[in-house]
């Protein structure tokens, strides 16, 4: 039978793994049986070299200075391991820092981006009821300006109402001329008569005869005639066609000519003929 040997220490050291721990230790072994080993080979040499009197042999002190060495060497590999360790942990840390500051901010951007888009949604929106209440309120204005003009004709007779066509379409190319009664030259109870001939009523090329005709109305509508006193009251010197909104269809005088005029006297009164 052979004998089991038992392995050596170095063997055993070499068995050993490789974490820092692991390292150190068999760095301290291989101190050890490096001083070991140096002892051993210089106890040889002084064995085989003569000694001369009572010269004591030098134990060499190699041996500390390889303890001291190995130590030194485990101690930087651990420092060394560390220092990377903390010098990669504090880059880790600084990145995830940084990538919470950079997060904070895109989320900080995007809400004042939420927020403006908010506010200017709801100062369009407000603006766009502002202008649907001006337009709403401007048709209503309208409407009620259509009506109020649309009861106006519906209170004069279709000739009446034609009366104006006619008068407006006379008025076009005509001029004023004493005693004119048409087709293009007027005077003002020539331009009436004229008129309303064309719509079939007959009236007389005089303004004061027209008013002995017509019945007489407070409240003119559009279509009836009206007549002006000379001198603010006594006789009646001039006719036109109430055209409405104080405007007036007439053949006035040479200078202003033929055609629709403001209202320039307040002596007046007004007939209807239809």
């Amino acid at each position: 039978m052979s004998k089991h040997r038992r392995p050596s220490r170095l063997a055993r050291v070499r068995q050993v793994g490789h974490s820092p721990l692991q390292l150190s230790i068999a760095a301290g072994v291989a101190g050890t049986v490096a001083v070991a080993g140096t002892v051993v080979a210089s106890a040889a040499d002084t064995a085989e070299s003569p000694r001369s009197g009572n010269q004591r042999p030098t134990t060499p002190v190699a041996g500390s200075a390889g303890v001291a060495t190995g130590a030194a060497d485990a101690t930087d590999a651990l420092g060394g391991v560390d220092t990377a360790y903390s010098a990669e942990a504090l880059t880790l840390r600084l990145a995830v820092d940084a990538e919470r500051v950079a997060r904070a901010e895109r989320l900080a951007e995007a809400r004042a981006k939420a927020i403006a888009k908010r506010k200017a949604e709801k100062r369009a929106a407000l603006a766009e009821k502002r202008a649907e209440r001006h337009a709403a309120q401007q048709q209503a204005e309208e409407a009620r300006t259509f009506t109020a003009a649309s009861r106006g004709v519906e209170r004069m007779s279709a000739s009446a109402a034609n009366v104006l066509q006619v008068a407006a379409a006379v008025a076009s190319g005509a001029y004023y001329t004493y005693g004119g009664a048409g087709p293009t030259g007027f005077d003002c109870s020539g331009f009436t008569s004229y008129v309303f001939a064309k719509v079939g009523v007959s009236l007389p090329h005089s303004s004061s005869a027209q008013r002995a005709m017509v019945q007489s109305v407070s409240s003119p509508q559009p279509g009836d005639l009206v007549f002006v006193y000379n001198g603010g009251g006594g006789s009646i010197g001039h006719v036109g066609i109430y055209a409405g909104g104080g405007y007036w269809w007439e053949a006035s005088n040479p200078s202003a000519g033929v055609g629709l005029h403001r209202a320039w006297s307040s002596a007046v009164s007004y007939g209807r003929v239809l």
